[in-house]
């Protein structure tokens, strides 16, 4: 009787059900990465584009939460972790690739649909110029609505120029819904929403699974600059380095040798320029009190001159604080007594 009953209770499960759970155990066993992507809002029809772009790298599954789940057990993996993500329609991705990679040709990868009452432009919604291929009549109503200018030719709707009936951001008008249908025009960009990735035993929320690849890109950038002083400041020993620490200890000898008046050939030029310079610096803080028989350049007589004019104006304003001179208040009196 136990028998019967269970070859019964066999029975009640459709064969197609059977075959399902066989076919997803064996795809998760013979897959790395197993992503799973959320269906709601995703139009079903969108799904051939995704499985065409993916032919030879990836096998996508629509299927029931609960079959999933026991192909899952079947394989040994433990589905507790995984519970959260099985509700709602859900798409399967079979695949060998790393999961971030496969994340991101998800990120990337817009397919467009058919605007809906309420759906908000993610551009410039452009009627286009030219025939509609609808026949005049109340649709010009809809056209004058819209502000977009038309002309009847032979018996047919043409459009004068190119119109925008929505910016992006702008919800786009209900009354251009069944023109856009009709002109083909699909100005919803819809992408698959990934849920979680599970790898080789990890299971990997969707906002672990973005890659900032300009954020790594500035930071290995960053490091290889840090890395390429340091190597040059201490000299490591590598031909790319080596030139570079080279030319900057040439040139830390040569400032050095000039300031201390060192000179070899490759120093002289140094040694002169900081030597002329010193003795310019030197003539131009003395120049107003001693005639050294030297003609300054312009620049260091400019200087000179500046620099005697603010001394004067020093001067007179000390003179200013200290009040009158002893001379001055003795004169003062002689004329007060006679």
């Amino acid at each position: 009787m136990k028998r019967l009953a269970l070859a019964l209770k066999q029975k009640k499960v459709a064969s197609w059900k059977l075959e399902e759970v066989k076919e997803l155990t064996e795809l998760i066993k013979n897959s790395n990465t197993i992503l799973i992507g959320s269906l709601e809002g995703f139009p079903a029809d969108k799904l051939h584009e995704i499985r065409k772009k993916l032919r030879g790298k990836a096998i996508i599954k629509v299927t029931k939460n609960t079959l999933f789940k026991i192909a899952a057990k079947n394989a040994g993996i433990n589905t507790e972790k995984l519970e959260q993500y099985l509700t709602g329609p859900n798409v399967f991705i079979f695949t060998k690739d790393n999961p971030f990679l496969t994340n991101m040709f998800f990120e990337n990868y817009k397919l467009r649909r058919y605007a809906m009452p309420g759906d908000k432009a993610e551009e410039e919604v452009i009627i286009p110029a030219g025939d509609t291929g609808m026949p005049a009549g109340p649709i010009l109503s809809v056209f004058g609505k819209l502000k977009v200018q038309t002309k009847v030719q032979d018996g047919k709707v043409h459009v004068v120029k190119d119109t925008v009936v929505a910016k992006s951001g702008d919800v786009i008008p209900t009354e251009a819904l069944p023109i856009l249908q009709k002109l083909g025009i699909m100005p919803v960009y819809v992408k698959l929403k990934i849920k979680v990735a599970y790898h080789e035993g990890l299971v990997i929320p969707a906002e672990n699974l973005k890659l900032n690849l300009e954020g790594y890109r500035s930071n290995i950038a960053e490091a290889y600059r840090n890395a390429f002083t340091l190597a040059v400041e201490i000299a490591y020993p590598v031909p790319d380095v080596l030139k570079f620490t080279i030319s900057k200890v040439f040139k830390n000898a040569i400032a050095l040798a000039s300031e201390i008046g060192y000179l070899t050939p490759e120093s002289a030029q140094a040694v002169i320029s900081k030597a002329v310079a010193k003795a310019y610096a030197l003539a131009t803080a003395i120049s107003g009190k001693v005639d050294l028989g030297v003609q300054l350049p312009a620049a260091q007589q400019t200087q000179t001159q500046q620099s005697t004019a603010e001394e004067k104006k020093e001067e007179k304003k000390e003179e200013e604080k200290k009040g009158p001179s002893e001379e001055e208040i003795g004169s003062g009196l002689a004329s007060l007594f006679g």
